[in-house]
C-alpha cells in the first residue's frame, strides 16, 4: 500500500532508558531507485516493545483515493494469511531518540528449525524504498520487541517496470527462503493466489504463535 509517512507511521518523542539491543543485519545495496522514499534508519537500537493499541499522541488517519485502495489490498492480504497480525504499533528508542512505528502485516512462519516473524510491507504498486524501509527500520525493531528472528517481504499487486529488479515470488515459503538466504527482503506479487502450500494445516500454528505475541 502507499507509504504512510509522517506522524501516523513513524514518530519521534522523548527518550527512555535502555532495555536491550536488536540483532545485527548485514547491509545490502538495493537497486530499486536512486531516489527512495525517506524513512528513519535505526542506529544502535536500545529497546523496542509491541504496543496493544495506537499511541494516544498519534491521530487516526482516514485514507482516501489511492491510499484507501492500498489499505483495502493490505487488509485483504492480512485476511488471506490467517492468524497474521495487522497494523501493529511498536515503541522504540535508538541513538536518534524515542519513536513509534506501525507495521503492515506480521506473519509467524514456522520452519523445522525455528519460527520467523515475517514482516510484510504491502504496496498496491511497487515503489522505491520499500525494501530498505523493512531492512533498516522494521526488521531490527520487530526482532528486538518479539525476541525472535525476522525477515522482510514486500508484497505488491502491481509492478512498476522502472523499479522491477531480481526475482518475483508468488508464494510465501519461497519468498521467506530467499529473504533468509540473501539477508535482504524479497518481493511477492499477490493477485489472490494461495501463498502457502497448505494454509489449512498452517492455521493452528500461526494462530497459536500470534496469540503468544499478542499476550507479550
Amino acid at each position: 500500500m502507499p507509504s504512510r509517512q509522517g506522524p501516523s507511521r513513524v514518530t519521534q518523542g522523548p527518550s527512555r532508558g535502555a532495555q536491550g539491543v536488536s540483532p545485527t543485519y548485514s547491509p545490502q545495496t538495493t537497486t530499486y531507485s536512486p531516489q527512495p522514499l525517506q524513512h528513519r534508519v535505526i542506529e544502535d537500537l536500545r529497546w523496542a516493545s509491541l504496543l496493544s493499541e495506537r499511541p494516544s499522541c498519534i491521530p487516526a488517519s482516514r485514507p482516501k483515493g489511492a491510499k484507501a485502495a492500498g489499505l483495502r489490498f493490505e487488509k485483504a492480504l492480512s485476511r488471506h494469511l490467517s492468524g497474521s497480525l495487522h497494523g501493529k504499533w511498536f515503541e522504540f528508542e535508538d541513538r536518534n531518540g524515542h519513536g513509534y512505528c506501525q507495521t503492515d502485516i506480521i506473519y509467524v512462519f514456522h520452519t523445522p528449525i525455528t519460527p520467523y516473524a515475517v514482516i510484510i510491507e504491502v504496496k498496491y504498486t511497487l515503489v522505491p524504498g520499500a525494501h530498505t524501509k523493512l531492512q533498516h527500520l522494521y526488521l531490527p525493531i520487530v526482532s528486538a520487541a518479539l525476541r525472535m528472528p525476522s525477515v522482510g517481504v514486500v508484497a505488491v499487486k502491481n509492478l512498476d517496470p522502472r523499479f522491477r529488479r531480481g526475482r518475483i515470488y508468488t508464494d510465501l515459503p519461497s519468498a521467506v527462503q530467499a529473504a533468509c538466504t540473501n539477508s535482504f527482503p524479497s518481493l511477492i506479487q499477490w493477485s489472490g493466489q494461495a501463498l502457502l502450500p497448505s494454509q489449512q494445516s498452517a492455521k493452528p500454528l500461526a494462530q497459536s504463535q500470534s496469540r503468544r505475541i499478542k499476550a507479550a
